[in-house]
């Protein structure tokens, strides 16, 4: 995601189901383990990254709008347009973005 309308297109697409938006730095090694984690459970869940390098202002409107504190790397799983969790450095792990999204497409 670059843009502000990038952003609406996946809150809208959480209104059908959750989707997880992945905040990442290009020069951090935390996020770089976190992305491998990102890239495993990418066939199973609809995500949505961003490099906060590119997209600074982009980054920053996500914090806001979801009432998120910024965080880099940052895995925000987004049900309904609302930020359910946010997860962050070793906390970001396949299994446990697959868990909660499941949990929450059943409760829906």
């Amino acid at each position: 995601m670059t843009t502000s309308a990038d952003l609406d297109a996946a809150l809208a697409a959480s209104q059908d189901q959750p989707i997880v938006i992945f905040k990442h730095s290009n020069s951090c090694p935390f996020s770089a383990r976190a992305q491998v984690q990102i890239s495993e459970a990418k066939h199973d869940l609809e995500i949505y990254g961003i490099v906060i390098q590119y997209a600074r202002e982009l980054s920053t409107e996500i914090a806001e709008r979801l009432g998120v504190e910024h965080k880099s790397p940052q895995a925000i799983v987004v049900s309904k347009g609302e930020a359910v969790s946010d997860y962050w450095r070793g906390d970001i792990q396949e299994d446990t973005l697959k868990q909660e999204v499941s949990q929450l497409s059943q409760a829906a």
